[in-house]
């Protein structure tokens, strides 16, 4: 779980990551964990789309977020 957190936090933009985006992702994970998605794959792979829904929220086009 630590690698997986560890390995997704690094993928935050700077201007975004604070210790309450990091405890929402970190308390995902455990979740995942919990529910028996224990790989490093899973794991990684739900802190990132945790990541990727709070830097371009649901609705928000990827393409409109790189035009601003």
């Amino acid at each position: 779980m630590a690698a997986a957190l560890d390995y997704v936090c690094r993928k935050l933009p700077p201007e975004r990551d604070n210790p309450a985006v990091r405890t929402h992702i970190a308390d995902e994970i455990v979740v995942a964990a919990n529910n028996g998605q224990t790989s490093l794959g899973d794991l990684t792979d739900i802190g990132l789309k945790v990541v990727n829904d709070f830097v371009f929220p649901p609705g928000r086009s990827w393409l409109k977020a790189l035009r601003g």
